[in-house]
């Protein structure tokens, strides 16, 4: 599959999303945007382990606005890990980094999701921290 798959778009739309977010440059319906893009039954398993649901992960955003200006996100090693008719299994590195010069990396598996009309929902999402 190339850049052009409807999860690689996904990838790269959530994430300029997010980065504006972290950044405080979104708009006031940027939260509502994003968690449309996760399925009801959403988990997320977090670099520490903890594991977050819709509901969490919506609270968490909710405290992260503005909280990482100059927020930066890069993706590399985009990858179709297992692809079905329903969806697919997508591997990805992510570099985050900000103005205050935190960094991290990490490398993220996600589930997502396709219905009839071509429209991707992330199903879970699995992440760890690494080195470069």
């Amino acid at each position: 599959m190339n850049d052009s798959n409807p999860y690689f778009k996904e990838l790269d739309a959530i994430h300029v999303e997010i980065e504006a977010w972290f950044d405080g440059s979104a708009d006031d319906l940027a939260l509502e945007r994003i968690m449309a893009r996760f399925a009801p039954q959403f988990t997320l398993i977090m670099p520490s382990g903890a594991v977050l649901d819709h509901a969490a992960l919506r609270e968490t955003f909710t405290k992260l606005r503005g909280t990482r200006p100059g927020s930066r996100i890069e993706l590399r090693d985009r990858a179709i890990v297992a692809h079905y008719p329903s969806g697919a299994v997508v591997g990805y590195r992510e570099y985050q980094q900000d103005d205050a010069g935190n960094a991290n990396v990490r490398r993220s598996t996600a589930v997502m999701d396709v219905n009839a009309q071509g429209n991707v929902t992330w199903r879970h999402l699995h992440e760890t921290f690494c080195a470069e």
